[in-house]
């Protein structure tokens, strides 16, 4: 077992080694020339980063918190920290003004108030209580009504698991591999008759007699294709407007959310059949062709064309559903050409898709990569990859190093990649170390090399979190220290939980994932949590402060740890127990703009 303060201190040598001396109270000056006068101005790139253990005097005050609600301290208290942009009053529905430091959201906070999901757009935001219903809130959400009444439930009795937000749309994925649509706006959510009718559960007996009446529109979306006996949709994954879902069979399959959907090949596919608006039944053949492959001028021209398969004439824009519209396409469609690949996770970024097999952990992609975003290298030129292409992430190490990529997470124009990479020397036991790799627009410094560049082509390892050790004083050797949750922000910013390797020494679902919460890149809107703005090119801790107050929450860890405890009960947001002595474990997720830190229900 490994005492608490022999881990830091092993984490504060190992981060000091990397850093180099001297570096963790130093920050690098940039001169800039100004005009043609040759005037040249000294600009920091960023406040110092402190590498090592954060003192309390390091920390910015709490007063900027405007008088916020202290962390619950009960033993079943379970507070949800929120901070950063607060414009569409998302992460504090009754205040108006950012939050610098991490505040508890009364609203999501209470005795045995566990999530299974939580997610930020850019206008409005959604979660998933511990029964499986899905809340949504926020200025985008309620429209021109107030918004000072926080959650509202929408989606009811369908025992959802993960919910993706788009602009217009809300993507939920129950327990049983359902996916469902609905919107992301309030005023279209009343029922219709097209509404699907009240579901008879053979785990309710109540609903035989009474079933429950849905009190949301929404659409079942259903793949294209059947599935095998006993397969079913694992995950999904939303970007700006294309979705894709994985199956527990490792089939990849993917869904326009609007007529955008493949503008840069990210989709994966082009000709999908779409409901028309006359009636559900009628199908009209669209092809999402992206606009750079049929124009130089494409940023100019509609982002389809719609073909008719009988007359092979262009049939009027309003055969197809509108963009806004959840019925705009209610089918799912396995990509051609991952046929035949088990695919171990399927990720979408902004404009583009990330595949990793399931068995040599390699990765794919296609769509937009103008920023380098592909990370298929800089005399790859192309700025869109319509078909899934390999990224040889094997390029950055010596011959002789097996490489394996374990996890994938895309936000933005960003992608981030989780790499184990085993080196073999003759006469010595094989040295495994964990590196975390980033490519794409690092413009805000959300690379996490200690570098704004604005494209970058070629993986780049994101320092502070990686290759790092620890020393394991049963075995009396080093391990590695992984990279074990990441989230990317749409807006530039990333956060990472760190920790021990896993005793399997493979990630899985159900692996814990308590760890140090590091955060790096876009900082405009206080979303890092340091209380300041300026941006930051390279991981830094999370200051422990404003977290203090909390049930076992120690101030001398000077950084937040995540944690998994046992709680005596746990409810759902309407109050009613759902559980009884359950694991809970602390989730970081980077939203819109901003960062919550939320209590979910372990698997």
């Amino acid at each position: 077992m490994f005492t608490r303060t022999a881990r830091l201190a092993t984490l504060r040598r190992t981060f000091s080694t990397q850093a180099g001396r001297g570096y963790a109270r130093r920050s690098l000056p940039l001169i800039i020339a100004v005009g043609t006068t040759g005037l040249a101005a000294a600009l920091a790139l960023s406040p110092p980063l402190y590498a090592d253990i954060l003192e309390k005097g390091d920390v910015p005050s709490k007063r900027s918190l405007k008088g916020a609600a202290p962390p619950s301290t009960g033993k079943d208290e379970l507070d949800t920290f929120v901070w950063g942009s607060n414009k569409s009053h998302t992460i504090s529905p009754n205040d108006s003004y950012d939050s610098k430091l991490p505040t508890p959201l009364s609203k999501l906070s209470g005795v045995g108030m566990a999530l299974r999901d939580l997610a930020f757009h850019e206008k409005y935001a959604a979660c998933v209580d511990a029964s499986g219903n899905v809340y949504q809130w926020g200025d985008g959400f309620f429209g021109e009504t107030s918004s000072s009444d926080g959650p509202i439930l929408t989606l009811k009795g369908k025992n959802i698991i993960q919910v993706c937000l788009s602009n217009s749309k809300v993507y939920a994925l129950s327990k049983t591999g359902r996916v469902y649509a609905l919107s992301a706006r309030k005023a279209s959510q009343a029922v219709t008759s097209e509404t699907p009718a009240a579901e008879v559960s053979w785990l309710n007996p109540l609903s035989w007699v009474r079933p429950e009446q849905p009190n949301v529109d929404f659409i079942e979306v259903l793949p294209d294709s059947a599935l095998q006996r006993g397969e079913s949709i694992v995950s999904i994954s939303a970007g700006r407007s294309h979705l894709l879902a994985l199956t527990s069979s490792g089939r990849a399959f993917a869904a326009p959310i609007s007529s955008s959907a493949n503008s840069h090949g990210q989709l994966g596919l082009r000709k999908i059949k779409l409901p028309s608006p006359a009636s559900l039944t009628s199908i009209t053949e669209v092809e999402f062709e992206p606009k750079a492959a049929r124009s130089p001028f494409a940023k100019s021209e509609p982002a389809i064309r719609i073909v008719n398969a009988t007359t092979q004439t262009a049939p009027a824009p309003n055969e197809t559903q509108v963009d806004d519209s959840i019925r705009y396409c209610d089918k799912l469609f396995e990509i051609p050409s991952l046929k035949g690949i088990h695919i171990g996770q399927l990720v979408a970024g902004d404009r583009a898709s990330y595949a990793r097999t399931k068995s040599e952990g390699r990765v794919l992609a296609w769509g937009a990569n103008e920023y380098g975003q592909m990370g298929l290298g800089p005399a790859f030129t192309l700025q869109y990859v319509t078909v899934p292409t390999e990224i040889v992430l094997s390029r950055g190490y010596p011959s002789g190093t097996t490489t394996e990529c374990t996890n994938i997470a895309a936000g933005g124009d960003m992608v981030y990649f989780t790499i184990e990479n085993t080196k073999t020397i003759p006469g010595q036991s094989p040295s495994l170390t964990v590196d975390l790799l980033a490519a794409g627009m690092g413009q805000f410094g959300s690379l996490g090399n200690n570098m704004y560049t604005q494209s970058q082509a070629s993986p780049v390892r994101v320092r502070n979190v990686s290759g790092l050790k620890e020393y394991d004083e049963a075995t009396q050797t080093t391990r590695p220290l992984v990279p074990k949750a990441i989230s990317a922000s749409p807006t530039n910013h990333a956060v990472v939980v760190v920790g021990s390797e896993d005793s399997n020494g493979k990630h899985n679902k159900n692996a814990s994932r308590t760890g140090d919460v590091m955060l790096w890149g876009c900082n405009t809107e206080y979303q890092l949590g340091l209380g300041r703005r300026s941006n930051v090119p390279m991981p830094t801790p999370l200051p422990v402060e404003p977290f203090v107050g909390g049930f076992d929450v120690d101030p001398t860890w000077g950084r937040l740890l995540t944690r998994q405890r046992q709680v005596s009960v746990v409810r759902d947001l309407e109050g009613n127990t759902v559980g009884k002595n359950k694991a809970v474990e602390q989730t970081v997720v980077a939203g819109w703009g901003c960062t919550a830190v939320y209590w979910k229900v372990a698997s």
